[in-house]
């Protein structure tokens, strides 16, 4: 990781311990869902998608580096939107057609429904992430990621869930399942990729797909295989 991400100031709440277990196995917990967005919810990396489109050299190096982990996410993201000249408009463009998974309605009624907290958990931009769940009449969720604000004088990139404990990252997963954890909640984890392998390690249960399910085959981690949306309501527990 890079001297500038790695000096970046932890949020104050960021180190929360695991909160312990049950002492009784019949304890019920109250349940949280945290989701990844590119590659679960929808079908794609968005942010990739729009660098395949609008940025220029040295983002494609810049995007392989980060694949290797020889790079954070906010070097990559600092470094490829700073040669990017589209407007926001003209990006939208692009997302506008993109699909959500079509059980992903269905799997919010059930979390609805039982009473669980659902929130997304994504290495993505806030900005993509909002803009394509509105366009498909998803709104209110809670959303942990990377932040881009479109300013007068250009955009502007925050990274308000980074923490240390996950230098690579812009949002730190394991520590947002902690804080869950912390305030007494069972926390599923819900994901596919690289951004995905620290949440699994600290997660209660782990639903993966794709690298996520190979990474946590190849390290002997417990995981719930699915394929989308249907698959995950189809396999989800009757509690």
């Amino acid at each position: 990781m890079g001297p500038d991400a790695a000096q970046e100031k932890a949020p104050a709440q960021g180190h929360i311990v695991t909160a312990p277990k049950p002492k009784a196995a019949h304890m019920r917990r109250d349940v949280a869902v945290l989701c990844d967005f590119d590659g679960t919810i929808v079908p794609c990396d968005t942010v990739e998608l729009i660098y395949s489109k609008f940025a220029q050299p040295p983002c494609e190096q810049l995007n392989l580096q980060w694949t290797r982990g020889e790079i954070s996410t906010r070097q990559e993201l600092e470094g490829c939107f700073a040669t990017i000249k589209a407007s926001r408009a003209q990006m939208e463009s692009v997302l506008a057609d993109l699909a959500i998974d079509p059980a992903f309605h269905t799997f919010l009624d059930l979390c609805t429904q039982r009473g669980y907290r659902f929130a997304i958990l994504s290495d993505g931009l806030d900005w993509i992430i909002n803009f394509i769940l509105e366009r498909h009449g998803v709104g209110g969720l809670t959303v942990y990621s990377n932040e881009l604000r479109f300013e007068e004088d250009g955009l502007r990139l925050s990274f308000p869930f980074f923490d240390p404990e996950s230098p690579l990252r812009g949002v730190s997963k394991p520590t947002i399942i902690r804080r869950h954890q912390a305030e007494g909640f069972q926390v599923t984890f819900v994901g596919d990729g690289l951004s995905d392998i620290e949440a699994v390690e600290v997660a209660d249960i782990v639903y993966a797909r794709d690298r996520l399910l190979q990474y946590c085959r190849e390290r002997g981690i417990d995981a719930v295989a699915f394929s989308g949306f249907a698959d995950l309501v189809t396999k989800w527990p009757d509690l």
